[in-house]
């Protein structure tokens, strides 16, 4: 046998001389080796035998054990009670530091600097938004800086003296004045708030919150009304959340607003002049008129988002009614319109001092949902592709595009920008706009094909008119029922379906098959030798909503064959900064993007422009 670990003798203080010399080793046996296998000895105390010999313990022997086996459960009951006891002690500090926390109660409110820097984040869950903001602030000089996204976007106020707006245009920084403005600051009036019992842990922070709900005519007015929440680190009175939700009474107290303002960093000192002087000075600045980018209005956005602000709200609301001319069925659901108006304002203004190629503006979507547009302007996800639609054959490239421009709009094959309304019906249109190109090639005169009949008239090919449907579904249909009419026969469209009531004799095209386009490549070989394509893409970005100009290069925009959920038609192509983009015509209206269109990336087929396009083949 191997020798084990030695270990301390055990012995029994005890009067018991036989117990004692029992304990004691026999002439001739290794003390060490006799004591190590005590263990192996006790584990066999309950047969009554010893390991060593094989035969039953003697009185003595087996009194010795026992004893041990006693003081081993001495042992651990010790310690099993040393530990309730502990784990106890430890839940009553918890319990008291519970009590204690949720009665701790600032003692003033908290006081915050005039002249500081400070880092904030912007959140809107609602849209993903997350604007980082540097500042600079001298309350006293009435001056501030502002940098958004870095120093992508940058302004300077000066309440006494010329303001400055340094941006990104095109591949440069420029610098543009402007008149004098009075600084805002980054922190709500905390005279307005009142304190809450308890402390609250806050981005790893123990915090007092204070609270401010407006006033209860508010929401009478409009069943709206709205919570702030400024969670303060309760050690050294720096504010660390701002967070808001606003509420509609009228919906039951649904939640129709929420953002929040994160205080990553704040430094309550001087600020040196140069912060403000020297990069206005490096620069040849010009006067602001002469920009024709997208407004910002970081300083009107800072006051949006904090209690106070209601007359500005209500004033910007009003001057959107008044210019998109809306009309509300009721008066909650104009309160859930002007929340999201203010939500997707604000995301409209942080989107542009990004410094994308790109800009956005606020269009007659602006107090509508993301999913209210879905539903209303898109096919949606609701009918499900075919793998197969049955196309004639697929477009095949026949050489390397090596021209910057196609733009079938020049050569008169582009009817005017159309509007779909409120009815799910861009597939309509998309094929409408195929077809008229192919026919303006084919006869040399542009005809304006009606959506309508399509909407009417193509329910068994699996369309279901302001619900959505498919290019490949309408070619189906037109190749089946012997042609399509144009608008000037059908009638006008109506936003809604209506009795079919199409005539072969009055059709002006008719169709033998389509093709599909995949890829890049065979994309821009159709836009340069075909005319323009009926295209799916993906349309579900708040970007996409709101796009007002620019080269649009959202990466969110998926490209997948299960994302592509709006129909519209492709026109050509241009090149930007060595990238081509797809000119694309929309059926949002002439108010919506560029005149109605949007130029889309085709670097990694950004929105899936070149996933599924089509194109028909007219018979002779």
């Amino acid at each position: 046998m191997g020798k084990k670990k030695e270990r301390n003798h055990c012995r029994k203080f005890d009067d018991d001389a036989s117990a004692t010399e029992a304990l004691l080793p026999k002439e001739g046996e290794n003390p060490i080796e006799s004591e190590c296998n005590e263990e192996e000895a006790e584990l066999s105390i309950e047969d009554g035998k010893s390991l060593h010999e094989n035969k039953p313990f003697s009185d003595d022997e087996k009194g010795v054990h026992i004893f041990r086996n006693k003081r081993s459960k001495q042992t651990w009951c010790a310690i099993i009670a040393l530990s309730t006891g502990i784990l106890g002690f430890i839940l009553i500090l918890s319990i008291f530091r519970v009590v204690r926390d949720a009665n701790a109660y600032p003692t003033h409110r908290p006081r915050f600097p005039k002249s500081y820097e400070a880092s904030v984040t912007f959140n809107i869950p609602y849209i993903g938004l997350n604007e980082p903001l540097y500042v600079h602030m001298d309350e006293e000089r009435g001056l501030q800086k502002l940098s958004f996204y870095g120093d992508n976007d940058i302004y300077i106020f000066n309440a006494s003296g010329n303001s400055y707006q340094i941006l990104p245009v095109m591949k440069e920084l420029k610098c543009f004045t402007s008149k004098a403005e009075i600084p805002q600051h980054v922190f709500p009036k905390i005279s307005l708030f009142e304190a809450e019992h308890g402390l609250f842990l806050v981005k790893g922070r123990s915090c007092y919150s204070w609270k401010y709900t407006t006033q209860k005519k508010v929401a009478d007015s409009d069943g709206h009304y709205g919570e702030y929440r400024l969670y303060v680190d309760a050690e050294n009175g720096h504010p660390v959340r701002l967070h808001y939700v606003g509420r509609n009474l009228m919906f039951g107290g649904s939640h129709v607003d929420e953002y929040t303002l994160d205080y990553e960093y704040i430094r309550a000192a001087p600020i040196e002049q140069h912060v403000f002087s020297t990069l206005p000075a490096l620069m040849n600045c010009t006067n602001i008129s002469s920009y024709g980018g997208p407004t910002r209005n970081p300083l009107q956005d800072i006051l949006l988002r904090f209690p106070g602000s209601y007359g500005l709200k209500d004033a910007l609301f009003q001057r959107y009614i008044d210019k998109h001319e809306k009309q509300y069925s009721s008066e909650s659901v104009r309160t859930q319109g002007k929340a999201i108006f203010h939500q997707n304002l604000q995301y409209i203004n942080a989107m542009n001092r990004k410094g994308n190629t790109y800009h956005l503006g606020v269009n007659h979507l602006a107090d509508m949902s993301t999913d209210e547009i879905q539903q209303v302007l898109t096919s949606g996800k609701r009918l499900k592709r075919k793998a197969d639609n049955g196309a004639t054959m697929q477009h095949q490239a026949l050489e390397a595009v090596n021209v910057d421009e196609v733009d079938w709009r020049k050569k008169g094959a582009v009817t005017p920008v159309k509007d779909q309304g409120s009815c799910g019906s861009c597939w309509s249109f998309g094929t409408s706009g195929a077809i008229e190109g192919a026919l303006f090639l084919k006869e040399k005169k542009l005809v304006n094909v009606s959506e309508q009949n399509l909407i009417d008239c193509s329910w068994n090919f699996g369309n279901q008119a302001c619900n959505g449907g498919f290019d490949y579904q309408s070619y189906n249909w037109i190749i089946s029922s012997g042609g399509i009419e144009a608008t000037d026969s059908y009638g006008d469209y109506r936003n809604l379906p209506d009795f079919c009531h199409f005539e072969p004799t009055r059709a002006v095209a008719r169709m033998t098959g389509f093709v599909n386009v995949t890829g890049t490549e065979q994309l821009n070989d159709a836009l340069l030798h075909v005319g323009p394509l009926s295209v799916s893409i993906d349309a579900t970005q708040p970007s996409f909503y709101f796009y007002a100009g620019g080269y649009y290069d959202d990466e969110k925009c998926a490209s997948d064959l299960d994302s592509l959920d709006h129909l519209v038609l492709a026109v050509g192509f241009t090149t930007f900064r060595g990238q081509r983009f797809t000119l694309i015509k929309n059926s949002w209206g002439k108010f919506w993007g560029e005149d109605g269109y949007i130029m889309i990336s085709q670097k990694d087929n950004v929105c899936g422009v070149a996933t599924a396009a089509t194109y028909p083949l007219l018979a002779d």
